[in-house]
């Protein structure tokens, strides 16, 4: 696991969410930016990088203990 690759990659995170997506045998991790004037509430998805599926424990556990919340979904 490239701990520093997906700590660049969720580093500015809206509200420390990191959304996680699973699908078969991979699990996307997405970074999150506010867009709009100023700032508005309204978060985007704007990169995604892909990690083995067998390896979501150590990203949840990392994430956690870096304060950070994982909302993981399924792909249909």
């Amino acid at each position: 696991m490239d701990w520093q690759t997906l700590f660049a990659l969720v580093a500015e995170n809206c509200n420390k969410e990191v959304p996680i997506e699973v699908d078969h045998e991979l699990c996307y991790v997405y970074r999150t930016k506010k867009k709009g004037l100023p700032f508005s509430k309204t978060v985007t998805v704007c990169q995604k990088t892909a990690f083995a599926r067998n390896e979501l424990t150590e990203i949840i556990d990392f994430l956690d203990s870096h304060g950070y919340r994982a909302k993981i979904t399924q792909q249909a």
